[in-house]
């Protein structure tokens, strides 16, 4: 009876029991769902490349204010590179602040906490621009809880060691250029500078990862591992001891690091950079390391490689997941059309230099990393090296068209989404475009080569960057790289002429229009499709590309129509270009925005 009286009682208080075990379940549920988001969220990386930081507002300080234009929404002084600088240059400076924020924005909304910067963070590495972006980074590691792993590019340091900077085309109040440089720059000295600045002056290694410790160069709090090829984090430690044959030595500075920023995943900072001694200056000078890459890393930091493939083993065994990166590109950005280019152009032209060997990518793809996140080049691209499996993906760069940033999403099964994302829209970009004004009509008043306008009617900060590159391509390609006889028949002929003086055909009505556009177009959209790849802007001209690529694979024109053209040196040249041109186009479109791949494979 006793237990037939307990049983009742339980029996009664049961429905209760599950009536609150159910409602504590649906409240945790919420709270499982959020911190399973968290947990994803952590395992989301961006890349931000090539930023080029100019911070013109804090590079203006201790200037002379009545020097300097002022901004016209702050009244503030600035110290902005001059509209001539940016286009001639491969980047632009002034607005590269600004743009960063709207990257880190777009990246704060969705959630992304883990920021790597592979290179070229600052422009020249001045004090100036390194403090400024230190300050952005502290401010968005407050605001969003943000954590930035940045790695060195050949922009920061120019040198290894701190030198004497500065430049000759600032922009004064008037709209003139004026020369900044540093105390210790022989224009200083030699009074040739308007003004100078310790704020232009170029930092070496130690001060620039000294200013920025808290951003990768140096443990934080929460890392569970952090790691250097030299087995300690003291920044005076971490060099590598390199003398000549006359046994001149000296300790090369490299910032390499492992990060285990989150349980599981590996972040792996590659040091690139290659500073190779000048001859004879018994280790004072060096040359930059532009042009140097894992070309020369293979030659003279041959124990990176060896730590590289040390931490991919370490890693499989310790089940991590490793993702690196760093400034320069571990493959050919160039969809294999290297030797074509080198053909048109010749060997020292399209930064072909740049490309790493066959032998290069041969031996970084054999240490077994899977995944490697470049920048350097300004471009997008995406490349498979078989059979080891390296996926190199190059960064965009948010200072050149089409500016944009990559984001990594990382399962824990070692499945890996990587989406390449254009940044269009950028609140205040135009905030100097009265400055440049000022300069145009200095320019001119004075009969100084004018730059094109247009540029100032950019709707968007995407389309700023389309008007920049089309005006480099007359600033600085055409002029520099491209044979002149080629330049002259292309400045002076539409899509159609060039298409009939190599003697083929294309007729159609949707291809009436593109034939009547300046051949300049073919110009403007190989360089968009080799910077762009898929994202290039061609304006509907794909199918246009595509059409004319079967009628120059299924028809050759005749020798005699050839011999019969006025320049038939400058027919073959044109021949070649276009094709080129084709083949850029058709290759750089399977360079897609979303790529995949498994880590664990």
């Amino acid at each position: 009876m006793k237990n037939r009286q307990r049983y009742t009682v339980v029996s009664a208080v049961f429905p209760r029991l599950l009536f609150i075990f159910l409602l504590w379940g649906a409240c945790l549920l919420p709270l499982a769902n959020a911190q399973a988001k968290a947990l994803e969220k952590k395992q989301q990386i961006a890349f931000i490349a090539d930023i080029h930081l100019h911070a013109p507002v804090a590079a203006a300080k201790g200037i002379h204010s009545a020097l300097l234009p002022k901004d016209p929404a702050t009244q503030q002084p600035v110290l902005l590179r001059s509209m001539q600088a940016q286009l001639h240059s491969t980047r632009l400076f002034n607005e590269n602040s600004v743009v960063l924020r709207t990257a880190l924005e777009d990246i704060a909304e969705q959630g992304i906490q883990l920021v790597a910067l592979p290179g070229d963070f600052s422009d020249d590495g001045q004090p100036a621009n390194i403090e400024a972006l230190n300050a952005i980074l502290n401010e968005y590691a407050e605001k969003y809880g943000m954590r930035f792993f940045a790695i060195n590019g050949n922009h920061d340091p120019v040198r290894p060691f701190t030198r004497p900077g500065g430049k000759a085309n600032f922009l004064a109040a008037e709209g003139n250029e004026i020369r900044v440089v540093s105390p210790l720059h022989k224009d200083c000295i030699s009074g040739k500078a308007v003004h100078c600045s310790e704020g232009v002056k170029e930092w070496g290694y130690k001060e620039i990862a000294n200013a920025l410790a808290a951003h990768g160069f140096q443990p934080h709090s929460s890392d569970i591992l952090y790691e250097t090829p030299f087995g300690t984090a003291d920044l005076a430690k971490r060099a590598w001891q390199w003398c000549d044959d006359n046994v001149n030595c000296i300790a090369m500075p490299d910032m390499s690091y492992l990060v285990e920023p989150t349980e599981g995943l590996w972040l792996l900072a590659i040091d690139a950079n290659v500073y190779i001694p000048e001859s004879d200056s018994g280790m004072g000078k060096f040359k930059g390391s532009s042009n140097a890459g894992y070309n020369a890393l293979r030659e003279y930091k041959p124990q990176l490689i060896e730590w590289i493939a040390n931490l991919v083993q370490r890693a499989k065994r310790e089940n991590k997941l490793l993702v690196s990166f760093s400034h320069f590109p571990m493959a050919d950005f160039y969809d294999d059309q290297g030797s074509a280019m080198a053909r048109v152009f010749g060997q020292n032209t399209m930064q072909l230099s740049r490309l790493p060997t066959a032998k290069t990518t041969a031996i970084l793809a054999n240490t077994g990393l899977k995944l490697h996140f470049g920048g350097h080049m300004h471009l997008f691209d995406i490349s498979r090296i078989q059979p080891q499996g390296l996926l190199n993906v190059q960064v965009p760069s948010l200072a050149a068209y089409q500016p944009g940033y990559t984001v990594l999403k990382l399962a824990p099964s070692g499945e890996a989404l990587i989406e390449t994302k254009v940044v269009k829209n950028v609140p205040q970009f135009t905030r100097w475009f009265p400055i440049y004004a000022k300069e145009w009509q200095f320019r001119r008043a004075h009969n100084l080569n004018v730059w094109d306008k247009n540029i100032l009617n950019a709707p968007d900060y995407l389309s700023f960057t389309d008007e920049h590159l089309k005006q480099i391509i007359h600033h600085r390609y055409l002029v520099k790289e491209w044979p002149k006889s080629v330049v002259n028949t292309l400045t002076q002929s539409t899509i159609g002429d060039i298409v009939a003086r190599l003697g083929y055909t294309l007729s159609g009505p949707q291809y009436d229009e593109v034939l009547s556009q300046d051949a300049i177009t073919l110009v403007y959209d190989f360089y968009r499709a080799r910077n762009a790849g898929s994202f290039a802007n061609l304006n509907g001209r794909r199918a246009f590309y595509r059409a004319l690529d079967r009628v120059f694979r299924n028809r050759r024109p005749s020798l005699s129509i050839a011999s019969q053209a006025a320049n038939a040196r400058t027919t073959e040249q044109l021949e070649a270009v276009i094709s080129m041109i084709i083949e850029t186009v058709e290759r750089a479109s399977k360079d897609t925005a979303i790529q995949t791949l498994n880590l664990r494979d």
